[in-house]
């Protein structure tokens, strides 16, 4: 019910634009021709429209119609507000301005198109090297993979996830760790060939947690237009599960795993989905925690970062999440994700550090794409954290 709210709500966002856009129709464009683009366009919205209404929400095919009508946005509202200013200037200057906007605002949007085909193609490595006093001497080097949010449904075919592979293989890593989100809402994304590119992920040891959209949480809304039934959260769950099971992924759910090196051990408490509001919290996070034992080494894995900046963990030096995508935009600068729109809810992407207590948060912006098959400023990643004694 939300999520049609919610598209119908940006599509008429995109359509308002337009209108404002185009009834004070650029001097490139002659009045003649002006009927025939307000045509096109309002044909492309309402058979976008229709689409949508009859696919799977964050689909591929749906993720490519919402990239469209990001392209929409970002032209008619950089044309808007430069067509605004000139009406503060006198009728001669004016008039340049407002043709001026036609020009800045395609110039703008090519350099988004070209961008975003260049960021989202890509799979790029991310390099943490993170030193600690009290890590095991044995664990000194230790390497761990980490990938996140995968959402397959977004997935066109399997070649991004194959190059995934490609990379994590060439690493060889200690250890894999997934931490959430296989699927945008249905078990219908996991196909064949992206279950064999997760099972050919080879390391000695592969751990997952599951994300909001594993349990069927975005929004807590239907993920489906029409009247296809829901699947009950809990049996989602229990089915991606056994999926990442069989892709020899051992799958944490409010538990701990123990490394034992020689005669040094860490553990990795991987957490069920434990989400700022209005995301549900499945489990016991207090429990599990309790449960860790003091004074040893141990990693938290966590969907959502929330609860690091609520000190949460504060005595595990360190913290593994994703769930943010770093708002599908914006600049790593420093190790740290700038100028994106999901700074909003906080920690965007990237490592933060507690200077009080010495811990670390590594925000993984994924490998997938949520809503739209868009990224700027930076790529797909692979984040590769490597553990070091002081």
């Amino acid at each position: 019910m939300y999520w049609r709210i919610y598209i119908v709500l940006t599509l008429l966002l995109s359509f308002l634009l337009m209108c404002y856009a185009f009834y004070f129709h650029p001097p490139q464009i002659k009045k003649k021709n002006w009927y025939y683009i307000w045509l096109i366009l309002l044909s492309i919205i309402i058979i976008s429209i229709i689409i949508l209404i009859f696919t799977k929400v964050n689909s591929g095919f749906s993720a490519i119609i919402g990239t469209f009508f990001i392209y929409i946005i970002i032209f008619s509202l950089f044309y808007a507000i430069i067509h605004l200013i000139g009406w503060f200037f006198k009728r001669e200057n004016r008039l340049k301005i407002q043709k001026f906007a036609f020009s800045f605002a395609s110039i703008v949007l090519i350099i988004i198109v070209i961008g975003n085909l260049f960021y989202s193609n890509r799979v790029v490595l991310k390099n943490y090297d993170l030193y600690y006093d009290n890590l095991p001497e044995s664990f000194n080097g230790y390497t761990i993979a980490q990938i996140s949010d995968i959402h397959l449904g977004s997935f066109i075919n399997d070649h991004k996830l194959k190059r995934a592979t490609e990379k994590i293989n060439k690493l060889q890593p200690d250890i894999i760790i997934f931490t959430g989100d296989i699927v945008n809402s249905s078990m219908r994304e996991i196909k064949p060939e992206y279950i064999k590119q997760l099972k050919n992920m080879n390391a000695p040891i592969k751990l997952a947690i599951l994300g909001n959209h594993d349990y069927h949480d975005f929004h807590k809304f239907s993920h489906y237009w029409g009247n296809r039934p829901l699947e009950p959260k809990i049996a989602l769950s229990d089915s991606i599960t056994m999926i990442l099971e069989q892709c020899g992924f051992t799958v944490l759910r409010d538990s701990i795993y123990y490394v034992q090196k020689n005669m040094d051990s860490i553990a990795f408490v991987g957490l069920n989905n434990y989400g700022k509001p209005p995301f549900s919290v499945f489990g016991n996070i207090h429990n599990v925690l309790n449960e860790v034992p003091k004074n040893l080494f141990s990693i938290i894995l966590v969907h959502d970062p929330f609860y690091w900046s609520e000190g949460l963990f504060d005595e595990f030096p360190l913290t593994l999440s994703g769930h943010t995508h770093g708002g599908q935009f914006g600049f790593f600068i420093n190790k740290k994700l700038r100028l994106s729109p999901a700074s909003i809810n906080g920690k965007t992407g990237g490592l933060y550090t507690n200077e009080n207590n010495n811990n670390n948060l590594i925000i993984n912006t994924g490998l997938g794409h949520v809503i739209a098959n868009f990224h700027f400023g930076f790529s797909s990643q692979i984040a590769v954290i490597k553990l070091l004694k002081k």
